[in-house]
């Protein structure tokens, strides 16, 4: 039976993987990279489509922030398995400030443009994807396999309190006073993560003295995804979660602008909203004791999640927005706990960096969609293209999640 709130914040603040000083400290850096991150996101949109006036435009910006991850994600996974992991946070976080920084002097002098900011926020996409698989393989490095689950989960939950705070702040930066001030939070945030990652060093592993070549590695990482029956599919559905349903997500300022008639703190409360219902989510399914397996909580959320931005599509109030990415934040987060879940327990111990580089590639992929649906928003309209993309989207998970939630509880 589902936790009571305030019990799921009780068991939230008393879980045993906090008693571990290590995990501490890796779950308040990877806060302070996800608030970043979501700060980073949302005055990307803001600024693109103020600058261009563009849909498509905007696109084009989330796939220079997003296609490194697509492209070197992979790669990115090998080196987590070969370099000490501590030392790569240190290398994601110092770039990310340094690039914030760069960011803050160039709109402060009124000198910001859309190419610039475009050419800048590529380097926030290699920061993420570097940080993104070395970040989750130290979980396992750190916890072991008997409480990644839910260390993952916590992962998700930081992720989520980060879905709020990061989008309010980006909002009230940007009506208040500028880019120039979000882009300056930004970097005090990426220095608060990187004085709380450092000194963990060779605590959270990574360094091996691997004889094979990056080739070998890569094929026997994919040979190894690929004959796994529940990563093959967790796989598969982050291919399509990523191209077909959350590109919505860059969609949002125009949506905010041009169909709901609101402003930058509009748009932050409902990304924050989204945060919220998946903060909740994450707290509940950190929580749980037994009952649903990792495989049917994954196939429920990739379904769930499609069917409630259909509803979005339909939606003009901004109420009513604000309550449907509340039910839309719970779906993705048990959807993005479990799939690292199932990837970290799925996979062999050697190549665990290996494929959740691949996972990562996956994830990039999204760059892509966001291409496809600034494309059918600048020509159809936001509603529209979120529709199409709901639907499709469903036409290809359906086959892949329905038999997870058939399935045996793990």
């Amino acid at each position: 039976m589902p936790l009571a709130a305030g019990n799921v914040a009780g068991h939230f603040v008393g879980t045993d993987v906090f008693r571990e000083p290590s995990y501490r400290r890796l779950w308040a850096s990877g806060l302070c990279m996800s608030v970043a991150r979501w700060m980073d996101l949302v005055t990307l949109g803001w600024l693109s489509f103020q600058l261009t006036g563009s849909p498509f435009m905007v696109g084009v910006a989330a796939f220079a922030r997003s296609a490194p991850m697509m492209v070197i994600g992979p790669f990115a996974g090998i080196v987590a398995d070969r370099v000490p992991r501590g030392r790569i946070l240190v290398v994601s976080q110092t770039t990310g400030m340094v690039t914030a920084l760069v960011l803050t002097a160039i709109f402060a002098l009124g000198r910001g443009g859309y190419w610039p900011l475009v050419a800048l926020e590529v380097v926030f996409g290699l920061v993420w994807a570097l940080d993104f698989p070395a970040r989750r393989t130290a979980l396992y490095a750190v916890l072991g396999a008997s409480r990644v689950a839910q260390a993952v989960s916590l992962e998700t939950v930081s992720m989520q309190v980060a879905k709020m705070l990061g989008p309010l702040a980006a909002g009230v930066c940007l009506a208040r006073v500028g880019p120039h001030a979000s882009f300056a939070v930004l970097a005090v945030v990426y220095a608060i993560g990187l004085a709380v990652s450092g000194g963990l060093g060779a605590r959270l592993g990574g360094a091996s003295a691997a004889a094979a070549s990056l080739g070998a590695t890569m094929r026997a990482g994919l040979s190894a995804a690929w004959t796994s029956p529940t990563v093959r599919a967790v796989l598969l559905a982050t291919i399509a979660m990523n191209t077909l349903f959350f590109p919505y997500q860059h969609m949002l300022p125009v949506f905010a602008r041009d169909i709901l008639e609101v402003g930058p703190v509009g748009l932050g409360s409902l990304v924050a909203a989204d945060g919220c219902g998946a903060l909740i989510g994450a707290l509940a399914i950190a929580s749980r004791r037994g009952g649903l397996g990792h495989r049917t909580v994954f196939g429920a959320a990739s379904l769930a999640a499609p069917l409630l931005l259909v509803a979005l599509s339909g939606s003009r109030r901004l109420a009513l927005c604000v309550v449907l990415l509340l039910l839309m934040g719970a779906a993705e987060s048990a959807y993005a706990a479990m799939q690292s879940t199932l990837v970290l327990l799925s996979a062999p111990e050697r190549l665990r960096g290996g494929v959740m580089g691949i996972l990562s590639a996956c994830i990039g992929t999204q760059p892509l969609g966001t291409l496809a649906i600034g494309l059918l928003a600048g020509s159809a309209g936001v509603p529209v293209a979120f529709s199409v993309n709901a639907v499709a989207a469903l036409l290809v998970i359906v086959p892949l999640a329905v038999p997870l939630v058939r399935g045996r509880p793990d």
